[in-house]
């Protein structure tokens, strides 16, 4: 039950994320940065309404090419480590490490690589999520199950992004020549009879010498009127040596309940 709670944990936090721009002005080929077996390494930090700050470390590794029925996908794997932060800075870990394996479609991180940098795990068509000691979970047609969420959770979706040109920009992992992005839009969805409306403002900088382009994002969330601000930086990368965090063989999820029955869609 513990594991069938973290997918359907996961399943609703793809949901506020997940999203098709309406105007994407992006020209970005995040493939020819990204081959098999590179990886980056982020800092994001989140500091509340109330000045409460947490922040996570997010490793993101493109793993190895696979072919399906004459077709080509990529495993992407996202792994994050999630913690509080003191006032004086001190970080307290909370939570379990959290690792999703997902496998994108070729034509996806070609055809529209803007959503994909904001949103990884939307577009896979099978994907294995791990949380902590618990025993892998792989969950098969996951677009139809994200087609499922959104439906149940009667998810309104707009966004757009437009290219600014380019910028400099000095993170952690060095100095870059960028990209810089500004995506604005708006979700809104229906948990537990519960409206929830947010509403996001980011500016992103992408660079082609990193594996997935992003170097830095700064942005504002609003919450059901309640604003916090986010930012996160690039802390390093490489272009090799990227394998799995995931290697137990996962187990087949048990059968989804309706979500219509669990949320109140």
């Amino acid at each position: 039950m513990k594991n069938l709670m973290i997918v359907l944990s996961t399943l609703v936090a793809i949901a506020l994320v997940s999203f098709k721009p309406a105007n994407a002005q992006v020209d970005f080929n995040l493939l020819a940065s990204t081959p098999s077996g590179s990886w980056q390494l982020r800092e994001d930090t989140e500091t509340d309404a109330k000045g409460r700050q947490t922040g996570s470390s997010i490793r993101t590794s493109m793993l190895e090419r696979e072919v399906r029925d004459g077709k080509a996908y990529y495993w992407i794997e996202v792994a994050m480590d999630s913690y509080k932060i003191s006032k004086k800075g001190k970080r307290k870990p909370q939570g379990d490490r959290a690792i999703i394996k997902t496998l994108i479609p070729e034509s996806t991180l070609k055809a529209d690589p803007a959503n994909v940098l904001n949103n990884l795990r939307g577009f896979g068509v099978e994907t294995i999520v791990q949380s902590g000691n618990e025993a892998p979970m792989r969950m098969g047609d996951t677009d139809g199950m994200m087609a499922g969420v959104m439906k149940a959770f009667n998810t309104e979706i707009e966004f757009d992004f437009e290219s600014l040109g380019n910028e400099s920009v000095t993170v952690p992992a060095g100095d870059f020549s960028a990209q810089k992005i500004r995506g604005q839009g708006s979700v809104s969805m229906k948990v537990m009879f519960k409206k929830i409306n947010v509403e996001s403002d980011n500016t992103s900088w992408l660079s082609t010498k990193v594996p997935f382009g992003t170097v830095k994002v700064d942005g504002t969330t609003t919450t059901n009127g309640k604003e916090s601000r986010y930012e996160s930086q690039l802390v390093e990368f490489g272009m090799n040596g990227a394998k799995s965090e995931i290697t137990a063989e996962p187990k087949d999820m048990p059968e989804m309940p309706k979500l219509g029955d669990l949320f109140g869609g």
